[in-house]
């Protein structure tokens, strides 16, 4: 959608096509109707009619189509791509223009002493686009982003998913909580975070003492102007996201770097998520941030500072399960393997990604793992952006053998149940993925997995195939 809508035609109270008169009306509810903006985009481009039909009403159609791209969470994504953004310059954060109020704690030290400063105020912006601001018309960038955004939070609401509710998907209102919590921590990360390295964050203090403490307190005045039920549900998605950063983060640097990580906002997170690489934040922060291995007085507590001193205020005890604030009913977490009940380290689509799938080598049935020619070839597959791990084990669920059948991809699995699904199936595998691959079939040997001519002469290990069940 990077072009802009086709220039606005004159328009009367309806349009004739093939010879039939269709109110301009009904032809702006199909354009409504729209899944996305490239689509409607694409539906403007088959005729004038349409096109003219649609500047009879164009603020109210792209409301629609933002509403089915983004759902009911559409107020807080509009406002995160409108806010108005402080200038982010470390000693001048708050526009000179904003609205602002005096804090009660701070006060002014009126101490007559020669050559001690006064304390500074503190002062915090108030919101200029509330989120019942009516939206109005989306200009194209807006559109734009929008629907990337809604892309984001779309499949962080899936891994959100497969983490808390296995393979059932959120309900209407779970996925509601979920989004709109969502974009309010897209702002919040948008508006606090400023890409300095500690040499910087130094300097803002020594320049201007206080300046820590002001936007401390501006981040307690952007979370206070939610319901202890919405900071419930901000709570829960910050939980979530920190699970995230703590798959790509050593377990030695979470605790001082998941809050610095956190500020580069969700869309930084979902990247470094799927590439299992913490060189994603890297890019995304000032290297010293990310190896300096001091605290960060700027990041420290980015979400729990603020929310502790509200929920003193408003004498709220947090429940412990953050994840009530998102989900209507709770599915207990499996605590044990849906097979043979062993309480173990679990697998399920959630983290199979984290298995190293060379690992799966020592795993072929029978004497296959000593066969060279076809552990060469297992490994080139595994070595290539095909072979990870979830890969191949959700391509495994998809070619069970009976005995096998009553094994559920979303149930979580001990490690020895896993590798007796993968052992069972890895030679299979292989020999569709060898196939599929351009790799002529040759004919069966016998004795198949189990020879043993396989291990020790070469020659009969490329000229039979032993990916099969012995026959004798």
């Amino acid at each position: 959608m990077a072009s802009a809508f086709l220039a606005p035609m004159p328009a009367g109270p309806s349009m004739g096509i093939c010879g039939v008169t269709v109110p301009n009306e009904v032809i702006g509810h199909v354009l409504a109707s729209s899944p996305d903006f490239d689509t409607l985009h694409a539906s403007l481009g088959v005729c004038s009619t349409w096109n003219r039909a649609f500047e009879t009403q164009p603020a109210s159609i792209l409301l629609s189509v933002a509403r089915d791209v983004v759902g009911p969470a559409l107020p807080q994504a509009v406002r995160f791509i409108r806010y108005p953004y402080p200038e982010k310059i470390q000693n001048d954060w708050v526009h000179e223009d904003d609205e602002a109020e005096e804090d009660p704690e701070a006060t002014e030290d009126d101490s007559d002493e020669e050559g001690k400063p006064a304390k500074a105020k503190t002062k915090v912006p108030k919101p200029k686009m509330p989120e019942n601001t009516p939206i109005g018309k989306l200009t194209p960038e807006e559109r734009m982003r929008l629907q990337k955004n809604a892309g984001t939070v779309g499949k962080l609401e899936e891994i959100f998913s497969l983490r808390h509710k296995k393979a059932n998907q959120l309900t209407a209102l779970e996925s509601h909580r979920f989004a709109r919590a969502m974009y309010r921590v897209m702002l919040y990360c948008e508006l606090f975070y400023l890409p300095l390295n500690l040499d910087d964050i130094d300097a803002m203090e020594d320049n201007e003492p206080g300046v820590l403490a002001k936007i401390q307190n501006s981040r307690l005045a952007m979370l206070d102007e939610y319901s202890t039920s919405h900071l419930l549900e901000i709570r829960a998605v910050v939980e979530f996201l920190h699970e995230m950063i703590a798959e790509v983060l050593d377990d030695e640097e979470f605790e001082r770097l998941k809050d610095i990580c956190l500020a580069t906002g969700p869309a930084v997170v979902l990247k470094a998520y799927i590439a299992k690489s913490s060189d994603v934040f890297e890019e995304a922060l000032e290297l010293e941030m990310m190896t300096s291995g001091e605290d960060n007085e700027l990041y420290g507590g980015l979400f729990s500072k603020p929310l502790e001193k509200i929920w003193k205020k408003r004498k709220v005890v947090p429940p412990v399960s953050e994840m009530d604030a998102i989900l209507e009913e709770i599915v207990p977490k499996i605590d044990a393997c849906a097979q043979c009940g062993k309480v173990d380290e679990l697998w399920s689509e959630a983290n199979w990604a984290n298995r190293i799938s060379v690992d799966f080598c020592t795993l072929l049935e029978g004497k296959l793992n000593s066969n060279e020619v076809e552990t060469e070839a297992l490994v080139e597959i595994l070595m290539s952006p095909t072979g990870t791990a979830d890969i191949v084990i959700a391509e495994i669920y998809d070619m069970l053998t009976p005995d096998f059948t009553s094994w559920k991809k979303e149930e979580s699995l001990c490690s020895a149940c896993l590798e007796k699904l993968v052992t069972a199936h890895l030679h299979l595998w292989l020999h569709r993925r060898k196939i599929s691959g351009g790799w002529k079939k040759t004919q069966n040997c016998w004795y198949g997995y189990d020879c043993n001519t396989q291990v020790h002469k070469t020659s009969h290990a490329r000229e039979k195939n032993h990916l099969c069940k012995p026959t004798r």
